[in-house]
């Protein structure tokens, strides 16, 4: 995945580098473009089809997608949003030829009325910024209200390829189909929605300049399963690595139940909780497979001696996570950064964990393993400074910034979740499904992620990987049961099966 400048950047070094005309790849792009229409809506031949050309390249574009189209037999109406005069370069010689071909070009008011099969977007792509006024967002609107099926060049118009923000006036596609690489926006909410159906197409760009571009931003794939350790036979519940969850308070103690639960389907050896001692009766009872430390408790949560009492249990395990249903309190606030500061194990922290952590971030700084915090939106705004509406409209930027200032690896729970790297990368999982915004599926996740570190995976990959198997559990949950009746618990009813996949996939 690229950013709308990174692409234009590699387009740029392909024209004075390669020497590629710029003419070539819009006409590689145009004929790219009419072949997926084509195979997704069927012949062209005699179907009204509006195309939607702005001042820009991505006009210029759909200039040249209206000649071909023209030439399949489709017919065709260009709607345009500028004077000829504004168009320069290859969008000038593109409109040229298609008034040359005598194909009608008309204003928005001249459509107006009219019904089309196909409305083509290729009025902003990749170059938008603001809200679409004036004659622009009337192209918008007649698309919207008149053709049947609308495809986007390049990026709906009106949405953010780096930010995935919508504007209120925009373009909600059923196909987009995007030249030289994807980008950003294309899978980030609420853009993703309008994109619809995604193509990415070759445009002719030097294999050899693709290939060596330092790409920073990725999508999640069952390539991932590579990272799964081996797992040999002749071995015993150690050799698989031992979690312990520091959390659980009155009235939370199924957060820690489903976190241990979902540690142990992913593969790990053993886990024990580490809980107040008022609950350790109903967390025994809990998880049959999962051991217990009843930690002492004071007039605000947990005592002073509970630190001790974690610090030390902690030399014999090979994972700490900490936050689940750990609640609010003062005494419990203290020993949560007692043990944090003073953990030299791979760490995840959840939950209450990151409100802990507000003002006291520099606690896990340095550490010989990077942590891994996986706060939802709400608790990383908590975290950072920045207000909700900042972290809704630059989540990927942010969160890149933050996990590079203080080292660790953040993963932003969302419909995309993002999983952003110290140095700069950052994953994105756009295949949540609505049924696992549901009480608990965070839970789920820090303990997929745990299991994954105590079977020894780096923490980059354990973020990763944990974050695309509770996406796999999240469907094949829904899948059994539609998501207006899914549980926390559904998906962990699902890791065994989503675990075994991955081993077969991985050929172990």
């Amino acid at each position: 995945m690229v950013t709308a400048m990174q692409m234009k950047a590699l387009e740029q070094k392909a024209i004075e580098e390669y020497g590629i005309d710029s003419m070539l790849l819009m006409e590689n792009a145009a004929r790219s473009f009419c072949d997926i229409l084509e195979r997704e809506t069927g012949s062209v031949k005699q179907r009204k089809i509006l195309v939607c050309c702005g001042p820009g390249n991505n006009g210029g574009d759909g200039f040249a997608i209206g000649r071909h189209l023209h030439n399949r037999g489709a017919l065709v109406t260009i709607g345009m949003g500028c004077e000829a005069s504004q168009l320069k370069g290859d969008a000038r010689k593109n409109y040229d030829i298609v008034t040359h071909m005598g194909l009608a070009v008309a204003i928005p008011q001249a459509i107006a009325g009219q019904e089309f099969d196909i409305g083509i977007d290729a009025i902003f792509g990749t170059g938008f910024h603001g809200e679409p006024q004036g004659v622009y967002a009337e192209l918008i609107s007649c698309l919207q209200r008149q053709a049947d099926y609308i495809a986007a060049v390049d990026m709906p118009s009106g949405t953010s390829a780096d930010s995935g923000q919508v504007a209120m006036c925009s373009v909600e596609a059923q196909l987009t189909v995007t030249f030289g690489l994807a980008k950003v926006g294309q899978f980030l909410y609420p853009a993703k929605e309008q994109v619809g159906k995604l193509y990415v197409t070759d445009i002719s760009l030097p294999a050899e300049l693709i290939n060596s571009y330092p790409a920073k931003f990725h999508t999640m794939d069952q390539e991932l399963a590579s990272f799964l350790p081996e797992r040999e036979e002749n071995t015993h519940k150690g050799s698989f690595g031992k979690v312990l969850i520091l959390g659980g308070s009155l009235g939370m103690s199924g957060a820690c139940a489903m976190a241990a639960e979902a540690v142990l389907r992913c593969g790990a050896g053993m886990v024990t909780a580490a809980v107040p001692s008022a609950i350790q009766n109903v967390m025994a009872t809990m998880l049959r497979e999962m051991m217990t430390l009843p930690l002492p408790m004071g007039d605000e949560g947990l005592s002073k001696q509970a630190t001790a009492m974690v610090t030390d249990k902690l030399q014999k395990q090979d994972v700490l996570l900490a936050g689940c249903g750990l609640g609010r309190e003062m005494g419990t606030r203290d020993v949560f950064l007692s043990v944090v500061e003073a953990c030299s194990k791979p760490m995840v922290i959840d939950a209450d964990g990151i409100n802990y952590l507000q003002g006291h971030i520099h606690i896990i700084q340095n550490k010989a393993q990077t942590p891994i915090l996986t706060p939802h939106l709400m608790e990383f705004s908590g975290l950072s400074g920045y207000s909700l509406s900042e972290v809704l409209a630059n989540r990927l930027s942010i969160a890149v910034n933050f996990a590079t200032k203080h080292q660790i690896i953040l993963v932003l729970k969302s419909a995309d979740t993002i999983v952003a790297h110290p140095n700069g990368h950052a994953y994105v999982c756009s295949r949540s499904n609505s049924g696992m915004a549901t009480a608990g599926s965070g839970d789920v996740l820090s303990g997929i992620i745990a299991s994954l570190l105590a079977q020894g995976m780096t923490p980059g990959h354990a973020a990763n990987l944990g974050v695309y198997i509770h996406s796999q559990a999240g469907w094949l949950a829904r899948e059994n049961l539609g998501a207006h009746g899914m549980l926390a618990s559904d998906m962990i009813a699902q890791l065994s099966a989503t675990m075994m996949w991955l081993t077969e996939s991985k050929g172990q």
